[in-house]
């Protein structure tokens, strides 16, 4: 049996299944390494600068690669470089779990990230070129729901390996599941390309500068001031060859990305939707578990479960946000998903002006923030999904989560810069005054977000408008 696009429904669902596997293990990854820190600390040395860059060498060549990686992609077959990207992870992992020492392992999760910025955004990709645009919503609802598991899990896996087994664990679990994949892709997943366009080297190098000037401004400033002139030089010089990327491409005969992609209000009000949800996510996620277990007391094992009302929502929520998308469209799921936690982390920000709070004041908050990160999820992919064709998965999905991944980075980056000005580990009293104003601040740009979703998402449910003219396909 076959769905109306021509694949048969079995190869469909491998497909959803292995990019929704790829996604989590990829999502879990960072997580539970951000929660093995203390113990990095203790078997392999280093400073507290090194520890934070074993999270933030993964997340600086992550978010550098994901256009690379879908360009590639379009051009050679989305399979073919998922596979390749996932291989790169994988090796990365085993790089990463012999590591014997501190230097070596950052060196390692560079690798990691390599592989998993070029991976995750083709795990859209290839959704996309397997659904029909009416039950692509549900798809990515799926998609969307494995997120929410890794969320919730990362703290409770990382604790769990770490005391029942070792940190290496963490790596090495990945090394079956990514062969796995690798294999199964090969037999089960349908090669797709976004076009006979060649390769754009000048607009692929414009781009991943300017991704990557702005990156590691984001990491490096709070640990540094902010006036440093490597740090000031990025955030000035970034925007700029995102500038000059603009210009480029309408210069050149092949773009490496349509820019009449963001003529679509879905495409544009999607990737900025990406980018604040990803913010309100992170940085929120950042203070709150810190706060929950050095201010409050709790192990990284019992600060994983004591978040649960705002992560694990996404598994139960989002598969059926999914299908409401394919019916009703996209706009009201995203400013709902982008309000939710607005009001619950200005909620919990303006408890915090006061004084320090405990759990119990704070579970309600996280389970608003909860109901609108699961709908919001699979909502602001869906938007950006339905509104292309096939042949332009790859450019959208790169685009997006380029705007996802800088959005994650800016939201632990504007968390931490604000918690410093405010706040100190000294005490619960002390923490809760730097936690409250950063909470509040990313409340607020979250129904920002909001505001901006109600008044331009279209209320879509078709692939792309009819002026969107799809690319050729190659192959």
């Amino acid at each position: 049996m076959t769905t109306q696009d021509g694949f048969p429904k079995q190869q469909v669902a491998w497909t959803i299944a292995l990019a929704a596997l790829t996604n989590f293990m990829v999502s879990l990854d960072n997580l539970v390494v951000a929660t093995s820190l203390p113990t990095l600390h203790q078997d392999l040395g280093g400073d507290a600068s090194s520890l934070s860059w074993a999270v933030n060498a993964y997340t600086l060549s992550f978010a550098s690669l994901i256009l690379t990686g879908t360009t590639l992609a379009d051009r050679f077959g989305r399979r073919r470089v998922f596979s390749i990207g996932l291989a790169v992870f994988t090796v990365g992992s085993i790089l990463c779990a012999v590591s014997p020492s501190m230097s070596f392992l950052i060196g390692a999760r560079v690798v990691q990230g390599i592989g998993g910025g070029i991976v995750l955004p083709l795990t859209l990709a290839l959704i996309t070129s397997v659904t029909p645009p009416e039950q692509r919503g549900k798809a990515i609802g799926i998609w969307g729901g494995v997120i929410g598991i890794a969320v919730a899990s990362g703290p409770v896996v990382g604790g769990a390996i770490i005391q029942g087994l070792s940190w290496h664990w963490i790596f090495w679990l990945n090394v079956p599941i990514g062969v796995a994949v690798i294999l199964l892709s090969q037999a089960r997943v349908p090669e797709s390309f976004g076009g006979s366009r060649k390769i754009d080297p000048v607009g692929l190098l414009i781009a991943t500068s300017a991704v990557l000037l702005i990156v590691q401004a984001l990491i490096r400033g709070p640990e540094r001031d902010w006036t440093d002139a490597t740090i000031l030089g990025g955030l000035i010089a970034g925007p700029i060859l995102l500038g000059c990327f603009v210009l480029w491409e309408q210069r050149v005969n092949e773009p490496m990305i349509n820019l009449s992609l963001f003529r679509n209000a879905n495409v544009s009000a999607g990737c900025v939707s990406n980018f604040i949800l990803n913010a309100g996510m992170f940085g929120p996620a950042f203070l709150l578990t810190q706060y929950i277990q050095l201010g409050l007391g709790n192990s990284p094992i019992e600060v994983g479960v004591r978040l649960l009302p705002w992560t694990a929502l996404t598994l139960l929520i989002s598969p059926f946000v999914g299908e409401l998308a394919d019916k009703i469209g996209e706009r009201y799921l995203v400013t709902i998903g982008l309000l939710l936690p607005g009001i619950a982390f200005v909620w919990i920000g303006t408890d915090m002006s006061d004084a320090a709070v405990g759990y119990s004041s704070l579970w309600l908050p996280l389970l608003c923030a909860g109901v609108g990160t699961a709908i919001a999820f699979p909502s602001v992919s869906s938007a950006v999904m339905r509104s292309v064709t096939p042949q332009q998965a790859g450019m959208a999905s790169g685009s997006s989560e380029t705007f996802a991944y800088v959005g994650a980075v800016f939201g632990v980056a504007i968390a931490t810069a604000w918690f410093a000005a405010s706040g100190n580990y000294g005490s619960s009293a002390s923490m809760a005054e730097g936690v409250g104003p950063a909470l509040l601040a990313i409340g607020i740009l979250s129904l920002a977000g909001a505001i901006i979703a109600v008044l331009v998402i279209r209320q879509q449910k078709m692939a792309a408008p009819e002026n969107d003219r799809p690319f050729e396909t190659a192959g």
